[in-house]
């Protein structure tokens, strides 16, 4: 399976129509490919938290030109088994190590494996107890 340091912008946007694609049209127009997107919205306002393969200053500074907040964070891609169980798996390795995790979002798609997105409060632990584990086979 294959795991990856990736970057995660979290910011708050209003809950109105069109903020969305203000917001996400930031990484159009510097070409970055959003590989995963959580949106948590409560009354008037959204957290979004959008995924990217690459480190890009570039953004940070367009996110704030363009009127937006946003905290950059490191996060760990999973390219995990599909399977049921899975999930419970992971919150029991993680748990057991002492590790917690603050954001977590995934999907699956056609095929047997799954994107799981995770920001654990130590990457580098999760990181080495993944690859020591069986549980991404």
């Amino acid at each position: 399976m294959v795991m990856r340091l990736v970057k995660q912008y979290s910011v708050f946007l209003p809950n109105e129509p069109g903020t969305l694609r203000q917001f996400t049209e930031i990484f159009s127009r510097a070409g970055v490919n959003i590989i995963a997107i959580s949106q948590d919205v409560r009354y008037d306002s959204a957290i979004i938290r959008i995924a990217v393969e690459e480190d890009n200053d570039e953004i940070s500074h367009a996110i704030t030109k363009s009127g937006f907040t946003s905290v950059k964070a490191d996060a760990v891609s999973i390219d995990a088994p599909d399977r049921v169980g899975f999930l419970s798996e992971l919150s029991k390795l993680f748990g057991d190590a002492g590790i917690n995790l603050s954001s977590i979002y995934g999907s699956t798609g056609s095929g047997s494996h799954a994107r799981m997105i995770i920001v654990p409060n130590d990457i580098p632990k999760a990181i080495d107890l993944l690859k020591r584990s069986k549980i991404l086979e």
